[in-house]
């Protein structure tokens, strides 16, 4: 039916009983039963009314919150069939309080407009539990067990501080994708209809991930993939998003580095002469130059290039005091033994293509001490220290890349629910405002770390890469 018929069948007698439950004290000015203060509820009166009703209300409250949160404006905006099922769900609720004469009339007339309405079970399940309820596909066996077991230990955590101090409480659901697209889009179909979940978080594979975006699209669910990287993934729909660093926050996170570490030197740059390389270079160049790092000269290379004598001599000569090498394996190996004979007291940095894993053993040898950024993230200040103090606490071993990508897809899944969302449209908007600014960001639906992180960097040491806050 027309939400707005329940609108007006209810308008009258539920301001009034509002008004009589607010002056008998049944609604707390904080919105939290008595004995629950230390619980933050969400801001939004819809969302706070939402959380009430799912964490086991009062029921002597409970009849005249579900009127409420049945006639609240955000529950009205929903489309017709998500908006029926959430006032039936409010409800049934309400009827199983303390609902007084004319509350549970009210109640009543409720469920007999609204039980007629063809609402299929999913829509009815996604009621009943809100989007606290979150649905898990990773691999939990096999292969990848242990890159699967390290991220869901960090999310974790993010879901324990949340069920800690706020309402509601979040509720995980694991399903082992055992590192099978096949067995991993079977089992997100089982928490999308068996559950009901308007939550999806995985897979760490993009080949995996795909599946699994296209099962939440024709559900209208929202999916967030902790660690895919194509930028194919944001075109199956709106509301997929992935915890993925952009190449321009690589850039950013270069251009400051340098910055601290050079305070007044310039930057040279030698780079590829292929697509993606030049890519790099433009943003590079333009977060350099945000950053107030003076650029000395950029020299253009072709990618199977072998002597590099005459342009590293150009650069040399611009007395920069830090250069930034950008090419595919083959053209780093070829430049790290030249630079180190050419030019060896000067900086260089790099992105992941000067990880020396697969690098021949002069090369390693030549790239000792240079830096280089990859598509992980690095937690910074206080967020780092009590949560690695955490993860070591329970887990018995330090954090690894998936616990923190872990922490932080909860992070970002908590602070969207904290924020009063209701259903999966909801969260969908807030997870927009989450994402990173530019082309980049909006492409890629990249979410972007809510507490304090930039990419990690690492530094090559004995021919190994280690991270930078541990290198000698």
């Amino acid at each position: 039916m027309p939400a707005s018929t329940v609108s007006r069948s209810l308008r009258a007698p539920k301001i009034a009983l509002l008004l009589g439950a607010l002056l008998a004290g049944e609604i707390l000015a904080a919105g939290a039963p008595a004995g629950e203060g230390q619980r933050h509820y969400p801001p939004r009166r819809a969302a706070e009314l939402k959380a009430l009703l799912l964490e086991g209300p009062d029921p002597d409250s409970a009849p005249a919150w579900a009127l409420e949160f049945v006639a609240s404006p955000e529950v009205q905006r929903l489309d017709p069939v998500s908006r029926a099922a959430e006032q039936l769900w409010a409800a049934r609720i309400g009827l199983a309080g303390k609902a007084s004469g004319n509350q549970r009339k009210d109640l009543r007339e409720i469920l007999e407009r609204l039980e007629m309405c063809p609402l299929d079970s999913v829509a009815i399940k996604r009621a009943a539990q809100g989007i606290a309820r979150i649905g898990v596909v990773v691999p939990l066996s096999g292969r990848y067990e242990r890159y699967g077991k390290t991220f869901v230990n960090g999310l974790r955590i993010a879901v324990e501080e949340h069920n800690r101090d706020f309402a509601p409480s979040i509720t995980l659901v694991l399903y082992d994708s055992e590192g099978d697209p096949l067995v991993g889009a079977r089992k997100a179909r089982w928490l999308l209809k068996d559950h009901g979940v308007s939550l999806l978080i995985g897979e760490l594979f993009t080949a995996n991930t795909a599946p699994l975006a296209a099962a939440t699209q024709v559900v209208g669910a929202v999916l967030l993939s902790p660690s895919a990287s194509n930028e194919r993934l944001a075109t199956l729909g709106d509301a997929i998003f992935q915890l993925h660093v952009p190449p321009a926050a690589l850039a950013d996170a270069l251009a400051r580095y340098l910055k601290s570490a050079t305070p007044k030197g310039s930057a040279a740059l030698l780079v590829a002469s292929t697509p993606d390389d030049s890519v790099s270079a433009s943003l590079v160049a333009a977060a350099l130059k945000s950053e107030g790092v003076p650029i000395a000269r950029i020299e253009w290379v072709p990618d199977g290039a072998v002597d590099l004598t005459q342009a590293l001599t150009k650069l040399k000569g611009k007395k920069a005091k830090s250069l930034i090498l950008l090419g595919g394996p083959r053209l780093v190996g070829i430049a790290a033994p030249q630079i180190s004979s050419a030019w060896p007291d000067v900086r260089v940095v790099g992105l992941e293509s000067l990880d020396p894993d697969g690098l021949l053993r002069e090369a390693r040898e030549s790239l000792e001490g240079a830096s280089f950024f990859v598509a992980d993230y690095a937690l910074l200040g206080a967020p780092k220290d009590s949560f690695a103090l955490h993860y070591e606490r329970v887990n018995r071993e330090p954090p690894t890349r998936m616990s923190v990508r872990g922490y932080l897809v909860g992070l970002a899944v908590s602070r969207a629910i904290e924020s009063g969302c209701v259903n999966a449209a909801g969260l969908r908007e807030t997870l927009r405002g989450q994402l990173y600014e530019g082309e980049d960001g909006r492409t890629l639906h990249a979410l972007k770390p809510v507490i304090p992180a930039e990419p990690e960097r690492l530094t090559v040491h004995a021919g190994k890469a280690i991270a930078a806050e541990i290198a000698p």
